[in-house]
């Protein structure tokens, strides 16, 4: 499904006519008084506006204008304008931008604007985006643009989204409904604000909305942004009310693309042949389904939304994530297995319940209704039965999902309807690294020896997508760069990666390492780093204006098991002091030891949340100093 994509885009050239006079709207806006902001404030919007009129024949209509003050070289990108539209949904019928600049004032129009495919990984699709580079645009320039589009959208819906990284100085939405029709407009991430009635217009304004900072392990922008759903409804139309409703129009857009041909019959019926239970069979089929079917979206008019045949995605053998989908539920269809479409999106927290949309998802995976014999303890099913499963990611296994959509929201579309759900939580245990380190330290200071790493799980798929399609050269240098964040100097042979294709085998990765003066002599004291690689947290979190929580990277579970054998002649003076860490969102534990020449150093280190509240991001800051002070502390000989 889709995402919005402009990279490449930013080398367009602009031709511009100077010395014009933009317009008397513009002017005024330029004039608006702007506060102090920080430093690392790029610009601010002095105006975003957008007039929207829905029509009784379908169309929908809409202008927007926006005025933008560059404040800093950071905010040079604010004088590329870029306007999405569907070649077969949606036109562009005017685009024209203005710069008022230290140079003199400058008006670039559509006939200098860039067109290209708006999404990454189609191969074709009629849902285009115009960019047009407004020239000036430097620290301290007026940048405005104003466009209007129209288009028949698969339901009467709009999105209203006036917080973005920028604080806006005026958002106003101005509503022209037709005779006799309603609306409903839910509020998300922000306080519900009435609108004044301008004529014939619904107006709702705002002033002074505040930006979203950047923060480390901030949520997605549009997962804490401040917008509203609007749905338009027509005299004596029900309109998108529930999510049911939404699910039940997905329904009858999909249902008969699960239709069996002959060929997807065979296809199913074969590879199920080499599976011995109910479940061995539906795995194969999910193998088929996410290892042999190439992603490729060809997406033309509702094709966005509506996916292929299942007998078209068999014969071509590629489609997007939809498709994937489609044929592997008319494949469990021929076996006779239920299943389901399930749309989500690949952000968590991004699809709000408040707002039953099509709007919000980007994503589709699929709910299997397991069998009997089913095994026990798949981390990606639900206590009634249902197996959720994602074909399109590559290396995440039936049975698990990935990361990103663990504890997030999906809507299950069935028949009658359907649900927003909360997708399955997978304990740290699924996610799992061990890290075991047999090592030696040298006389001079060398620390050597052999490292073995196992991976499971979101852990093992992190790597795999990193090392998948690239030539040994380019793996080697890969994990040559993580050592390098631990290590100042090192030199790596005998790399070993096992079953780095096979998502459904534990990743193994085996290596020799040599880390040259790794160890250090300082006032006749010999400092050792038990903690050899690896680190946990990054930093400790800046809380002084933090406004939002704190994203993990999910559950997981990471064992460091590391031996390094001490030279001869010394003897242990202080080893580093056992540390235990335990809050709601994580655990910690280490403990070092000499025993017969070796130092012996172990820790485990366990994520429980996926998102840690605000008000506990104290707490998490003590658990990240502790560990912290732990991985760099040494192990002092003499």
């Amino acid at each position: 499904m889709r995402r919005i994509a402009l990279s490449g885009l930013l080398l367009i050239a602009a031709s511009a006519s100077a010395g014009v006079r933009v317009p008397d709207w513009v002017q005024s806006v330029a004039a608006t008084p702007v506060p102090t902001y920080s430093e690392k404030t790029r610009g601010v919007t002095l105006l975003d506006e957008w007039i929207v009129t829905p029509s009784a024949n379908g169309e929908l209509r809409t202008v927007h204008r926006r005025v933008d003050r560059i404040l800093g070289t950071a905010g040079r990108d604010l004088g590329y304008i870029a306007v999405p539209f569907g070649a077969s949904e949606t036109k562009v019928k005017r685009l024209q931008a203005w710069a008022i600049a230290a140079t003199g004032q400058y008006q670039v129009g559509e006939r200098d604007s860039v067109e290209s495919a708006a999404f990454d990984g189609e191969l074709y699709a009629d849902y285009k985006v115009k960019v047009l580079r407004v020239p000036a645009a430097e620290p301290g320039s007026v940048i405005a643009y104003e466009y209007e589009i129209v288009g028949r959208p698969f339901a009467m819906q709009d999105v209203w989204r006036f917080q973005s990284d920028l604080p806006v100085r005026r958002a106003r939405y101005a509503l022209t409904l037709p005779e006799g029709w309603t609306h409903e407009a839910r509020w998300v991430n922000a306080a519900a604000v009435e609108p004044q009635r301008v004529a014939n217009q619904l107006v709702w304004e705002l002033a002074d909305v505040a930006a979203i900072e950047a923060e480390p392990g901030a949520p997605p922008i549009d997962a804490v942004g401040g917008y509203v759903g609007l749905t338009f409804i027509p005299q004596n139309a029900a309109g998108y009310r529930t999510w049911s409703d939404v699910a039940r129009w997905y329904h009858g857009l999909s249902e008969s693309r699960r239709a069996t041909s002959p060929a997807v019959q065979a296809k199913a019926q074969s590879l199920a042949s080499s599976g011995a239970s109910a479940f061995d069979k539906i795995a194969a089929l999910a193998r088929f389904s996410q290892r042999d079917i190439r992603y490729v979206a060809i997406e033309i008019g509702i094709g966005g939304y509506q996916p292929h045949a299942a007998d078209a995605v068999l014969s071509t053998l590629y489609g997007d994530c939809k498709d994937k989908v489609t044929l592997l539920s008319a494949m469990l269809r021929v076996i006779g297995v239920e299943s389901h479409y399930v749309l989500v999106n690949s952000e968590r927290g991004v699809v709000d319940e408040k707002f039953p949309s099509l709007f919000g998802f980007d994503h589709a995976i699929i709910a299997i209704r397991l069998p009997a014999d089913a095994p026990k303890g798949l981390h990606a099913a639900t206590p009634d039965g249902l197996l959720f499963f994602d074909p399109t990611h590559p290396f995440v296994p039936i049975g698990e999902l990935p990361a990103s959509l663990q504890a997030n929201r999906g809507l299950v579309v069935k028949g009658d309807g359907g649900e927003l759900v909360e997708l399955p939580a997978h304990p740290p245990a699924a996610s799992r690294l061990v890290r075991t380190a047999k090592l030696k330290l040298l006389d001079d200071g060398t620390l050597e020896g052999d490292v073995r790493e196992l991976r499971t799980g979101s852990i093992a798929a992190g790597i795999r997508a990193r090392i998948s399609g690239v030539s040994e050269t380019e793996r080697r240098q890969i994990i040559e760069r993580s050592l390098a964040a631990h290590l100042d100097d090192h030199a790596l042979k005998d790399l070993v990666i096992e079953n780095a294709d096979d998502p459904s085998k534990d990743l193994l990765v085996r290596y020799h390492v040599s880390a040259p003066r790794y160890a250090r002599w300082k006032s006749g004291l010999l400092l050792v780093r038990p903690r050899v690689l690896g680190t946990k947290p990054e930093a400790v979190l800046d809380l002084k204006e933090r406004k939002h929580v704190y994203v993990t990277e999910g559950p997981s579970q990471q064992i460091d098991e590391i031996d390094i054998v001490i030279p001869s002649g010394v003897k242990v003076d202080e080893l580093p002091q056992v540390r235990k860490v335990e809050m709601p969102a994580l655990m910690y534990t280490s403990a070092s030891k000499f025993e017969e020449g070796v130092l012996h150093y172990r820790r485990t280190y366990e994520l429980h949340q996926y998102v840690i509240a605000q008000d506990k991001l104290g707490d998490l800051n003590k658990a990240f100093g502790e560990i912290l002070a732990d991985e760099r502390s040494s192990a002092v000989f003499k």
